[in-house]
């Protein structure tokens, strides 16, 4: 069997069936009718983020990411996290586009992306929702940088929670998608569909599996300065 991970365009995905007939895919899902998949749940992790930053206190919410990302089928797409995010302030009567900072998922370009915004004197909001960890090491170095502090001045929440997310100082609040139980799930099912010596094969439909993630709470999140 093969566990693919990431995404892969239409053709990719197809040929990796000339490898085996049992093929898993982990954090993309090209073809429900086909393959089994295995993806975390990222609007529900951007509404765990959003709730928990309005529980204390904050209605300035930013949010650090690409506006266009990649879908399952590796084609350009509107970026998950980020549409989550927009829909979930605009459930609450609280979006604000000025508050969108568009910046590649990597830690220099959005350490450059908000260091200009910082720059400009623009207001910032009390708070920032990162897209991915790398986004959020990217937005530390700028708001450190300018001589602002995490969480007093700007609230930081990462999104994948890496051992790095608890490394950096402060440590950062961040959602976990299970990255673990991603993988042993992967494997759970492609196991059910291996076919031994006298054991017949478990399951022949294909299975999607949705990881739900949480929220993992660390020093980067504090009401913001005008409650406390």
């Amino acid at each position: 069997g093969v566990v693919a991970i990431g995404r892969f365009p239409e053709q990719e995905a197809a040929s990796l069936m000339s490898a085996s007939p049992n093929v898993v895919f982990l954090n993309s899902s090209p073809d429900e009718t086909r393959f089994d998949s295995v993806v975390p749940n990222y609007a529900l992790g951007i509404r765990l983020a959003v709730e928990h930053l309005l529980g204390m206190g904050h209605r300035r919410v930013g949010f650090l990411g690409p506006v266009v990302g990649l879908g399952d089928r590796k084609e350009p797409a509107p970026e998950v996290r980020r549409a989550a995010f927009i829909a979930q302030m605009k459930n609450h009567g609280l979006f604000d586009p000025t508050l969108l900072v568009e910046a590649p998922m990597d830690a220099r370009s959005t350490a450059h992306a908000l260091g200009e915004r910082i720059s400009a004197g623009t207001r910032l909001p009390t708070a920032f929702l990162a897209a991915s960890e790398e986004t959020a090491l990217g937005a530390v170095r700028a708001i450190v940088g300018a001589g602002l502090r995490i969480p007093e001045d700007v609230s930081l929440i990462s999104f994948n929670d890496t051992p790095l997310s608890a490394l950096v100082t402060p440590a950062l609040t961040s959602v976990s998608i299970h990255v673990e139980e991603m993988g042993r799930a992967a494997v759970r099912l492609l196991a059910e569909r291996v076919e031994l010596p006298g054991r017949p094969v478990a399951r022949k439909l294909p299975v999607k599996l949705v990881v739900p993630p949480s929220l993992v709470i660390r020093d980067s999140v504090a009401p913001p300065a005008e409650h406390l």
